[in-house]
């Protein structure tokens, strides 16, 4: 992720996104990447079934209601669009 992060930071100066948004999606991001790093898939090999297991996860190991899930959703799509 810290490879990331300066492209990231540049896009929330961009947009001039507050702080308490950036680190909304830094942490959501993170705990994605994570999720995938126990599981051995290196960001380049994670694919839509993978993201969809994750959305899995998160509804029933997590117990996350639909919008908190929506929330990162759209966190993992801004880190793959951006």
């Amino acid at each position: 992720m810290e490879q990331y992060e300066q492209k990231i930071e540049l896009y929330f100066d961009l947009k001039d996104s507050p702080d308490s948004t950036r680190e909304a999606y830094r942490r959501r991001m993170k705990a994605f990447l994570t999720y995938m790093e126990e599981l051995n898939r290196p960001l380049e090999d994670i694919n839509e079934e993978d993201i969809q297991q994750y959305i899995l996860y998160l509804k029933k190991a997590r117990g996350l209601s639909a919008g908190t899930i929506n929330n990162y959703i759209s966190s993992i799509k801004f880190f793959f669009t951006y």
